[in-house]
């Protein structure tokens, strides 16, 4: 898996630190990994700094991911509950979206997470929920307590559960799957 991260201030010499230059830039990227990866990810904050351009090139870049035969997962970490969740479930997992995974965030419980399954069950796609992040103070909540296991073992049994409700028939795999940081 290949991440999209955008970081204008990162870019090479020659290459446009706008709209453009970010389109030309993911295209480059998923040019040179597309036969060696299975997907990209691309992070939604980058394309986001730019306004609705910036969400424009977002879509491009993973329509033009998929043509190249790459699976895409939106790291969004999308999250909320009731009607909210709702539209963001729609918003990234319709049938025809060109997204087939998308990063969440589950500390809000079920109902944050369920519309998220719901989406992914009618239209073939998938959910790649938080466990355990490997960004520094992580651990302020992620390794806390609680009885004798840590608040990120409990949540891997969540969604270990929400996983095993849901798994496919054909490929014996969930829609449900975790983040859970390398280092």
């Amino acid at each position: 898996c290949v991440g999209l991260d955008p970081r204008l201030e990162k870019f090479p010499e020659g290459v446009a630190k706008d709209h453009d230059g970010v389109l030309e830039f993911t295209k480059g990227i998923i040019d040179s990994v597309k036969d060696v990866a299975a997907c990209v990810k691309p992070q939604l904050a980058y394309f986001e700094m730019l306004g609705w351009e910036g969400m424009k090139v977002f879509w491009e870049t993973c329509s033009y991911a998929k043509e190249q035969g790459l699976l895409v997962i939106a790291d969004g970490k999308r999250h909320d509950i009731g009607s909210t969740c709702d539209a963001s479930a729609e918003a990234y997992l319709y049938e025809d979206s060109p997204i087939d995974a998308l990063t969440v965030c589950p500390y809000l419980g079920s109902d944050g997470i369920n519309p998220f399954i719901e989406r992914c069950k009618a239209n073939d796609k998938g959910i790649f929920v938080l466990v355990k992040t490997s960004n520094p103070s992580s651990g302020e909540l992620q390794d806390l307590p609680t009885g004798d296991e840590a608040v990120h073992e409990q949540m891997a049994q969540l969604v270990e559960g929400w996983g095993m409700h849901h798994i496919g028939p054909e490929t014996n795999m969930s829609c449900v799957g975790a983040v859970v940081g390398a280092t």
